[in-house]
C-alpha cells in the first residue's frame, strides 16, 4: 500500500484503475493499492504538483539505498 497526499489547500478526487476514486481533503491523507501509483491520471497529478506519493520518491523509481 502507498499513501498518497492532497498538496493543495482544495478538496480533490483523485482517479484510481478501475473506475473508482480516492477524495481528499485539504492537506489530507489517503492509501492506494501499489499498482494505482501507475494510473496515467495519478502519475499526471504527481507531475504536477498536486498530490504526493508519501515515503518514496515519484513513480517508477525505486528508493535511494545508499549502495553502490
Amino acid at each position: 500500500m502507498k499513501t498518497l497526499r492532497n498538496l493543495t489547500l482544495k478538496p480533490i478526487k483523485v482517479p484510481l484503475p478501475g473506475g473508482k476514486s480516492l477524495r481528499l481533503g485539504p492537506k489530507q491523507d489517503g492509501t492506494v493499492h501499489d499498482k494505482a501509483t501507475t494510473h496515467g491520471a495519478v502519475v499526471r497529478m504527481i507531475e504536477a504538483g498536486t498530490i504526493e506519493i508519501l515515503g518514496g520518491t515519484s513513480v517508477g523509481h525505486g528508493p535511494a539505498t545508499g549502495q553502490v
